[in-house]
């Protein structure tokens, strides 16, 4: 359950214009350049997200994104593919890459998961895999939970007015006001 006050939320709301306008240079490039390739984008996306991975990484990252981003790509697909190409189960970085081309997703974040009250499985959890599928598929619910409650409508509406000119998803205001309630 997500429990943000109104005061909480305004406090948050403070602090997310740096991250939106970094959010949505990003979102605006997608479609207009080749991810795979250009550095630009790779670096500012890896500002943004923190992605602190090697080359090899983050060219296997970058190309999954690149093929992904007109068709679409489930959570568990980005997951299963990020773990095939690097040996490594990454939940957040699954899930950043599934909300830059569904932004009506969730992202997986330390602190958007502590305002959730939920936690990922330990690296050495038996069926590890299925339960960041449960986690990632619960923060969704939750999220969109508390969309529907009456704090929920408030973060919406004062993002709104805050912020009259952005066309972002609920999903995306919600996320970035967990991301910097800490």
């Amino acid at each position: 359950m997500i429990d943000l006050t109104k005061e909480q939320i305004d406090c948050a709301l403070l602090r997310v214009e740096d991250g939106l306008r970094k959010y949505l240079s990003l979102q605006d490039s997608l479609e207009n350049v080749d991810v795979s390739k250009d550095q630009d984008f790779q670096k500012r996306f890896n500002h943004f997200y923190r992605i602190r991975r090697n080359r090899n990484w983050q060219s296997q990252f970058y190309k999954l994104l690149q093929e992904k981003k007109k068709k679409g790509v489930a959570f568990a697909y980005a997951l299963k593919t990020i773990n095939r190409n690097t040996g490594r189960l990454e939940a957040s970085f699954a899930s950043k890459l599934v909300a830059t081309i569904h932004p009506d997703k969730p992202v997986i974040d330390k602190f958007v998961l502590d305002n959730a009250d939920l936690k990922l499985p330990y690296s050495s959890a038996n069926d590890r895999e299925a339960k960041i599928l449960s986690v990632y598929n619960l923060l969704q619910k939750r999220i969109e939970d508390f969309l529907i409650t009456e704090n929920g409508a408030y973060l919406v509406r004062r993002f709104r007015e805050k912020y009259p000119k952005e066309k972002i998803t609920n999903m995306k205001m919600a996320d970035l006001v967990l991301w910097q309630a800490r």
